[in-house]
């Protein structure tokens, strides 16, 4: 199995965090190579971090978000004797479960391409911040034209629109099947307790974290731990990565 990552990383101060190198030696131990691609201002100091983890770490301009950063590094890969082509960026910590088992039991999924965690806000779709896709996602042509079609967008909405929300179904209509590690659903039991929650349109990392760590979802993303967007209780969420071994020192925006 060789496994090629992209990982795309932004930070307005300029840094590599240390939770960035963390989830980079993480990502290495199951990667072959990491291609890492940053629309930071970032130093040679700062660039040079993460080329004990990284085949190649490069700078771009900052349009487009993570898309773009995908699309610049797959211009430039070889992913011909590839088996798995992982997309990432840095908007997560952790992990705080091992990944080498979710990697081993989304291989043997019967689906195309997945991602850690879907979501029903303004329609379903996998969220981007980490999405692995199968040899016959990334070498069909369906994969190749959203990824030719990507336009170096400045608005976040907009994005998000046009690609996260559209990369799942554009992939899905060309026949190739998506699924999740971590559904939404999952710790849902009744079928009306489905409708409801599909209904509520909600984003599960940021209305339901603590649901998703005891489901086995490995990341958290930034954005709950520093806006709380779902106005949720975070205490427990700090407390449960900590007690799962993860460096709360790390935790910085």
């Amino acid at each position: 199995m060789k496994r090629i990552a992209i990982f795309a990383h932004y930070d307005a101060a300029g840094e590599v965090k240390p939770y960035i190198l963390t989830y980079l030696k993480a990502l290495r131990a199951h990667c072959d190579a990491i291609a890492f691609v940053s629309t930071a201002t970032l130093p040679e100091h700062q660039l040079a971090k993460v080329r004990d983890f990284c085949a190649t770490a490069t700078l771009r301009e900052n349009v487009g978000l993570d898309f773009c950063m995908w699309q610049a590094a797959l211009g430039s890969l070889d992913l011909s004797d590839a088996d798995e082509l992982l997309l990432a960026n840095s908007s997560v910590f952790g992990p705080v479960f091992p990944l080498g088992p979710i990697f081993e039991q989304m291989s043997r999924r019967e689906c195309d391409f997945w991602g850690m965690t879907d979501s029903y806000e303004i329609a379903w779709h996998l969220q981007s911040y980490f999405l692995l896709f199968k040899r016959a996602a990334f070498t069909s042509e369906r994969f190749k034209t959203f990824f030719r079609g990507v336009l170096p967008y400045r608005d976040k909405d907009q994005v998000i629109r046009s690609y996260e929300l559209g990369l799942t179904r554009f992939l899905e209509e060309g026949g190739l099947v998506p699924a999740a590690f971590v559904p939404m659903a999952a710790w849902v039991k009744s079928e009306s307790g489905k409708r409801k929650l599909r209904a509520r349109r909600r984003n599960a990392t940021a209305f339901y974290p603590m649901e998703l760590l005891h489901a086995g979802m490995p990341l958290v993303k930034v954005q709950l731990l520093r806006d709380n967007p779902g106005k949720v209780r975070l205490k427990p969420v700090l407390r449960t990565m900590g007690e799962l071994g993860y460096d709360l020192t790390q935790i910085q925006y």
